[in-house]
């Protein structure tokens, strides 16, 4: 059986400490890609190093977080014109009050600005906290992605290890448990709507969990033996969700300014456990290989 793990790191373009934390991260083969915001203030900086080494660049589409690429987000965007952010747009969703023709077009002016800085359309979509899989929104997602040739997104349908004690972000989310079921339920529900728009995505998945530092070697490996427990499948593939970079500054950001976990260490946490002998030794005593989506689906 062939165990494929593809290792993407998220929110490229956010800054340039990110940007470069990710690159190293790549070159030193710890993750096999990443994805784009194209509205963060450092994207035109992670393009110029994406092309450089050649690292796959998918894009992380952000309606949650910033300032809009597109100029018709009335009903996405705040008295500022900024996002709501993903609380807010999910009481937005709740009570009818998002025009899903915006959506659409943001999602495309984020697509044709992805296009305009790396000379291509992007093959892989995610978004930016799972926002491309909430109700109404997934549907205009994957038609666009659809009419756009886009090859694969992401499918957070993990399993929870249950009774698991969250570190980092247990004073600021008091319940991680229930927002990550809501998102795996949301995932459940969108995977038939991906497959009738021909839009792959991995068996299985691992990232919820294991952000910031919740990632511990022990943790991230006992998720991933449990991911690619044979099924009777000949091929195995699996998406590790990662948030690897250098500790970001004072510029960061997608226009609202550099958040907490960015300023903070977990990021670089990351990079340490990923880049880790014990990690390179894992995968070669489990016979994982670590590619970029594109293997996964030609």
């Amino acid at each position: 059986m062939r165990r494929l793990l593809v290792i993407n790191a998220d929110d490229f373009g956010y800054s340039v400490e990110r940007n470069e934390g990710m690159v190293t991260c790549f070159l030193s083969g710890a993750i096999s890609g990443v994805t784009l915001m194209v509205n963060g203030v450092a994207a035109e900086d992670a393009v110029n190093r994406a092309k450089k080494v050649n690292m796959p660049t998918g894009m992380h589409f952000n309606i949650i977080e910033g300032t809009p690429v597109g100029t018709k987000t009335k009903t996405l965007t705040d008295c500022t014109g900024k996002f709501l952010d993903l609380s807010s747009l999910k009481k937005a969703l709740s009570k009818g009050e998002v025009d899903m023709e915006e959506v659409r077009w943001e999602l495309q002016s984020q697509i044709d600005r992805f296009q305009s800085l790396m000379g291509r359309k992007p093959e892989h979509i995610d978004g930016h906290q799972h926002a491309h899989l909430l109700p109404g929104i997934c549907e205009v997602f994957a038609s666009v992605l659809r009419e756009n040739g886009v090859r694969s997104t992401r499918c957070p349908y993990e399993d929870l290890e249950p009774d698991h004690v969250y570190s980092w972000t247990a004073d600021v989310i008091k319940d991680l448990d229930a927002m990550f079921q809501e998102v795996i339920d949301q995932a459940s529900s969108a995977k038939p709507i991906l497959k009738e728009n021909g839009i792959w995505v991995s068996d299985r998945f691992v990232g919820l969990q294991t952000m910031g530092s919740d990632m511990t070697l022990e943790r991230l490996q006992r998720q991933l033996a449990k991911a690619f427990k044979c099924n009777g499948n000949d091929v195995i593939s699996c998406e590790l969700m990662v948030h690897p970079g250098y500790k970001s500054g004072d510029v960061g950001g997608c226009g609202i300014g550099v958040d907490d976990f960015a300023r903070s260490e977990q990021r670089e946490h990351e990079m340490n456990v990923l880049q880790s002998k014990e990690m390179q030794d894992f995968y070669r005593t489990q016979g994982i290989e670590i590619v970029p989506f594109q293997r996964c689906y030609s």
